[in-house]
């Protein structure tokens, strides 16, 4: 039996301490964000209903992550609450992407380095995700983010450590499928995966610099190396095995080839300018401009920089293309940090060493790295304050506001609960803590999650998500009971007056402004349908 050999106690002590640091950290954010509760809606559906729609007997697909949404439901299913679970699930997967990243480090060489001859320098890059506000941040709010990441990172990995292993059956095209599961972008990282191996595969075979004289490759071994080999194939296959029938299965349940997300946010032709500003924000708030200095010293690193240069730059333009997000703190961007912690670790080591080599003691880049540290925390402090304020920049709304906004529309839709009939209807742009605690048919009206707005309305702005907004019209077609559009809340009551000067429905509708339990500020206004069944 092969002995498992476990880490050294230095390496055991510095991962158990990023451990504590990032459970820390994500608690200091510890929020569920308004989205996170549209899947929360799909699940309770699905557990309550057997169906995996937003509102009962409509089938689109208002959510992108499958493989979240469907945990959800099983531990909802068992009686837990996803509010609860999802944070800990997220908590779970950081962790994970984290000891993904220290495995690979104590793997990669290939000088017989496993798991437990992990070096301490491979600590460095669990470490610093552990301090990064965006790693930290989303391991909350309830969304699929370190899911999605933990299977991509498991997918690069387990891909690049195959390529030294030759195993018989490579698992890394499996991962990719979980996290395509996971999220869309996992079909992006598959794909550019396959690109990598597609070029492996054409590349000539050339001498090695170590035998001169060897002879070049006859020709029938060149045609063969030009050719996907079986191995290839089963590892396109597994990845086809876990995701083609679930791509054939939600193109017939919902039917549409793409999650009806796409065709609301698509449309917009200037998500460049917000894309843009968002990614610099990211590498501003983390410090980022310094790790080309980690690629340079790390480049001879055989087998590495071709991936992860192709994954880190084809997420990038997609977020970039895609503009960002209106959330604090890019969580689009989160997927790409486990290879900024791999080039830092890997960077770190290789300076370590020319300083070795060159006679420097260990106490100046000791004393430097501690200077480095504290820099770090500095930034990072500093970087949480902000993003915890309430408030928004450039349509970006920060985590504080995002935290604030989650107790105001538990309390709205617990109210709604608890006094709205079983049959009344919503139309709301906040279109997942208000429904999943009221229960009631709801109309999402930026279209999320309604077949119509995302195919037959035209896209005006820039915002993302935000493009697309219900017609007047529609629901005024719909009889809708409860119009709240952006919930209204405020320290006193609004007359239907002042209501009105930013536009009425019409007549048949009549401001009500009541004062909601546990609602601060206290009092929540709306539009109420006069032929429907009071409150």
């Amino acid at each position: 039996m092969r002995r498992i050999e476990l880490p050294k106690p230095p390496v055991i002590l510095a991962l158990c301490a990023a451990a504590a640091l990032l459970v820390g950290h994500a608690l200091y954010f510890n929020f569920v964000n308004d989205d996170a509760y549209i899947s929360f809606r799909y699940a309770d559906n699905l557990v309550r209903h057997g169906e995996l729609v937003y509102n009962p007997g409509e089938r689109v697909e208002g959510y992108t992550n499958f493989l979240w949404t469907v945990t959800m439901a099983a531990f909802m299913g068992l009686g837990g609450d996803p509010v609860f679970w999802s944070r800990v699930l997220g908590i779970g997967f950081g962790l994970g992407g984290m000891w993904l990243v220290y495995r690979f480090l104590a793997k990669f060489r290939g000088e017989g380095h496993g798991i437990g001859q992990g070096r301490l320098v491979d600590t460095l890059g669990p470490l610093w995700l552990a301090a990064t506000p965006a790693f930290a941040c989303w391991s909350t709010g309830g969304l699929e983010t370190q899911q999605f990441t933990f299977f991509a990172t498991l997918g690069w990995t387990a891909y690049l450590l195959e390529e030294q292993a030759k195993p018989k059956f490579r698992w890394s095209g499996v991962y990719f499928a979980l996290s395509a599961l996971a999220r869309p972008e996992g079909m992006l990282f598959f794909g550019l995966t396959g690109v990598h191996r597609l070029v492996s595969i054409l590349k000539p075979p050339g001498r090695r610099p170590t035998d001169p004289d060897e002879p070049p490759p006859a020709p029938s071994t060149l045609r063969k190396r030009r050719l996907p080999s079986r191995n290839d194939l089963l590892w396109g296959a597994g990845f086809v095995a876990v995701f083609g029938p679930y791509f054939a299965w939600r193109w017939t349940y919902y039917g549409w080839p793409l999650p009806n997300t796409y065709y609301v946010k698509a449309g917009s032709d200037s998500f460049w300018g917000p894309g843009l500003q968002y990614y610099w924000t990211w590498v501003r708030d983390h410090d980022l401009f310094v790790w080309p200095v980690f690629v340079v010293l790390a480049a001879r690193v055989r087998g590495l920089w071709p991936l992860l240069g192709l994954l880190f730059v084809g997420l990038s333009v997609h977020v970039m293309k895609i503009g960002g997000d209106f959330m604090g703190l890019h969580r689009f961007l989160v997927p790409l940090m486990p290879m900024l912690a791999v080039v830092l670790s890997l960077g770190v080591e290789k300076l370590l060493a020319r300083l070795a080599e060159g006679g420097v003691s260990m106490r100046i880049p000791a004393a430097v790295g501690v200077v480095l540290a504290l820099a770090l925390g500095y930034q990072t402090v500093r970087t949480d304050r902000w993003a915890m304020q309430t408030g928004s920049e450039g349509g970006v709304d920060r985590i504080g506001w995002l935290k604030m906004f989650e107790g105001q529309c538990r309390a709205i839709g617990l109210y709604l609960r608890d006094n709205a009939a079983p049959d009344a209807t919503l139309a709301t742009t906040a279109a997942g803590i208000i429904p999943y605690y009221s229960r009631l048919y709801t109309v999402d009206i930026l279209g999320l999650n309604d077949e119509y707005i995302a195919h037959e309305v035209p896209a005006r702005g820039s915002r993302p998500g935000h493009t697309k907004v219900a017609p007047h019209e529609y629901l005024m077609k719909k009889q809708i009971d409860y119009l709240v559009y952006h919930p209204t809340i405020s320290e006193r009551a609004i007359s239907q007056a002042d209501a009105a000067r930013t536009g009425s429905p019409g007549r048949d509708y009549v401001w009500e402004s009541v004062q909601v339990p546990d609602l601060a500020p206290p009092y929540w206004g709306y539009w109420f349908r006069k032929t429907a069944k009071a409150p």
